[in-house]
């Protein structure tokens, strides 16, 4: 592990947030991987040219970011990057964005679900069918609680993403997950719906196991744009 090369820092940002990147492009030039040590305090110091506070706190917001862990004794070391859990942190941030409302959403949704069903349908495992069935009974049995269906139908739609087998896809859905929970507030509710949004994932879910990525694209356009009917 080298701890005698410079760390560029810019200056264009606080000191702290210039830290946190220098040290995200030192982790990553050096192919440093989960569980690899970072050089001590001291040496940051030296490379950084930062002083021994500012340094601190980059280092507090990577932990905050799980980026890397701190160790007592030890020191800091990688960590295991969940990128689903990080951009998962996008979603309050699309939430405050001006001109940013709900049909915005819809339309972006249905643009990336019909790709991500497509690949799904190709890629898919039977481990992938059973959770999507999981989720459908699961959507089934709480037609009349809507919080319960909410849950159970976002749970099918992040098991989709997941299904296309491109991790890429499970980054976008964590994104807006929370927004797509927040979207159905909006939706006009009635028992009826929920049936109907039933039966659209049992059209998805057939296709899938199918392997017909085409009826998937279509199965999921369908229900999408129904949804957004009932806006």
């Amino acid at each position: 592990m080298p701890t005698h090369q410079e760390i560029p820092v810019a200056r264009r940002e606080t000191m702290v947030e210039a830290i946190a990147h220098a040290l995200i492009h030192f982790i990553a030039e050096n192919g440093l991987r989960a569980g690899d040590q970072l050089p001590s305090e001291r040496n940051l110091v030296a490379m950084t040219g930062a002083s021994r506070l500012p340094l601190r706190e980059a280092l507090a917001l990577l932990r905050g970011l799980g980026i890397i862990e701190s160790h007592q004794g030890k020191g800091a070391f990688v960590r295991q990057l969940d990128p689903a859990s990080l951009f998962g942190m996008l979603s309050p941030l699309l939430k405050i964005q001006p001109g940013i409302d709900v049909r915005h959403l819809s339309e972006a949704r249905l643009s990336l679900e019909t790709s991500i069903a497509e690949l799904a349908a190709e890629h898919r495992t039977d481990e992938h069918v059973r959770l999507l069935d999981n989720a459908l009974a699961g959507m089934r049995s709480s037609v009349k609680d809507r919080a319960a269906f909410m849950q159970h139908d976002t749970n099918f739609h992040r098991e989709l993403a997941r299904a296309a087998c491109n991790p890429v896809f499970v980054v976008f859905m964590a994104s807006i997950i929370d927004l797509l929970v927040e979207m159905q507030t909006f939706y006009r509710d009635r028992v009826a719906f929920r049936n109907l949004a039933v039966r659209e994932h049992e059209a998805i879910l057939d296709a899938i196991r199918n392997h017909d990525g085409a009826a998937a694209k279509q199965a999921v356009e369908k229900h999408l744009r129904n949804a957004m009917q009932r806006l």
